[in-house]
This record gives structure tokens, C-alpha cells and sequence, in this order.
């Protein structure tokens, strides 16, 4: 393993990649930078070499954030060796993971570069990243659709279990149909499935009106449960409730909202 040094770094010597991000979340930058102004900075970002310069491999929006405020120079840990592009991919991934996280789309194509770059399957990278095969393999399906689609992934009008569905549709007029009905709330992802699962088997129907609500508890030890109510939820749905709800709640520890704050944000965006 390459040694590790924490060091001050001139802002000017730290040229800004942002290798797994397709855009800004605006929101969060602010909040980042109101705490690091308040109470500094608490984790530094990861640098390494490129030439006479510094790329991050982890911290871009701490960087951003130390630069909207005016510093100059910025505590970092520094590897000193060069990290291959593959490398930078992989660590910035397994970094977002557990800070601003991505998108589903910047981790599709992050995913992707990381592949054609490495050589990897896709169970490798399941592994390196510490992911499951599934959440990859539904990952990767992102990349099937074409342009405007994937657009509307990114957005978050169109959620990661419904673009797996989409990925499968072949007839492109279609797949965009069926696109814009799920963007406009008009179809859910499991009146979606259902209506491609009645095709395949010989029985086209239109999309199914959506299931009667449910609610599906898992108790896990200690006497914690997580309870989640949608629609219909089956485990995609259930995996992506969490998956959404805990990426904003590491998006609001940034900030250094507390859970009570949090939850009455959570209630005032779902009204």
C-alpha cells in the first residue's frame, strides 16, 4: 500500500476532477461549506499526484467547499504514488458511497469507465466495491437506455428500479412512452413489471392500475425494526426506500442536521 501523509496544500496546487459526478448538488455544497465555515474542517480530503499537480480521489466538495470560502491551502492526506485512473475510479466510488452520494446514472457510467479500464466483470467489480452482484448487474442496466432516458434517471424522475425495467423494453417508441408515464407518475414500477411480465408471457394487457398500499417491518436485533409503506413494495422497492432515505440522511450529517430536523424534513418534502 502506497505510504499516506497528511500535509497543508496550496488550494492553487489542486487541479479539480470530478471523476464519478455528472453535476453539482448545489444544496449540499452550500450546507458543506456552512459547516466547514462554523467548525472547520473535520475530515481532510485524499490527494494524490498527477504531474506537479493534485487530483482528489475523495473530498471534491470539501475542496470546492474550502475554495467558495477563500482559503487558500487545505489539510489533505497524500498518497504519494500515483493512483492508476482505475484506481482514482474505484476509490472515489466506495468514498461517495458513504458521503454526497451519486446518482445512480454517475455510478453507472463510473462503474462502467471502471470496467473498460481494468478489465474487470462485473462481479469483480461487485466485490471491489463491495456491492452486491444485483445492485451492479441493475446498475449496469442504466447504460442500456438511450440519452433522454437516462437524463430522466439522473434527475430523479425515473427511479433505479423502474430504469431496470425500462432496460428491457426493446421498441425504442415504446420504451419512451413507457418512460414519460413513469416521469409523470402515471405508471408505477411495479404496474410496469407486471404489464412486461403479461407480454412476455403471450398475454399483452395494458399496465395494471397500481397495487393497494402496503407495508412490509424488518426487525433486526437489539429491538431495532425498519418499517417501509409504498404502493406495493417487493425488495427492489424495499431496497430502494433505504437506499434513497440514506443517502439523504448522510447528505443532512454533512450539514449536521439532527435526526428530529431530519425527519421533519423528510415529511415537509413528501407533502
Amino acid at each position: 500500500m502506497a505510504p499516506e501523509l497528511i500535509r497543508i496544500v496550496p488550494l492553487a496546487e489542486i487541479e479539480l476532477v470530478p471523476l464519478n459526478r455528472k453535476s453539482l448538488d448545489e444544496e449540499a455544497l452550500a450546507g458543506l461549506t456552512q459547516s466547514m465555515q462554523e467548525v472547520g474542517l473535520l475530515y481532510p480530503p485524499r490527494l494524490t499526484r498527477k504531474g506537479q499537480k493534485y487530483i482528489p480521489s475523495d473530498g471534491y466538495h470539501r475542496i470546492l467547499a474550502a475554495m467558495k470560502l477563500g482559503w487558500t491551502e487545505i489539510s489533505a492526506i497524500i498518497e504519494e504514488k500515483p493512483l492508476a485512473e482505475g484506481e482514482l475510479i474505484q476509490k472515489g466510488l466506495i468514498a461517495n458511497s458513504h458521503r454526497i452520494a451519486n446518482t445512480p446514472v454517475e455510478k453507472a457510467e463510473a462503474i462502467g469507465r471502471l470496467m473498460e479500464v481494468t478489465g474487470w466483470n462485473a462481479s469483480t467489480v461487485a466485490e471491489k466495491l463491495g456491492m452486491s452482484n444485483a445492485t451492479v448487474s441493475r446498475l449496469l442496466s442504466i447504460l442500456e437506455l438511450p440519452e433522454p432516458i437516462r437524463e430522466r434517471v439522473h434527475r430523479g424522475d425515473i427511479s433505479l428500479s423502474a430504469a431496470c425495467e425500462l432496460a428491457r423494453v426493446e421498441d425504442g417508441a415504446e420504451q419512451a412512452d413507457l418512460a414519460s408515464k413513469v416521469a409523470a407518475g402515471k405508471l408505477t414500477r411495479d404496474a410496469l413489471s407486471g404489464s412486461l411480465k403479461s407480454r412476455k408471457n403471450g398475454h399483452a394487457s395494458k399496465p395494471s392500475a397500481a397495487p393497494s398500499p402496503s407495508r412490509v417491518t424488518a426487525k433486526l436485533a437489539g429491538g431495532r425494526a425498519v418499517t417501509v409503506a409504498a404502493d406495493s413494495v417487493d425488495l427492489d422497492a424495499f431496497i430502494e426506500v433505504l437506499e434513497e432515505v440514506l443517502g439523504k440522511a448522510r447528505k443532512a450529517r454533512t450539514q449536521g442536521i439532527e435526526l428530529g430536523t431530519f425527519a421533519k424534513m423528510l415529511r415537509d418534502q413528501a407533502n
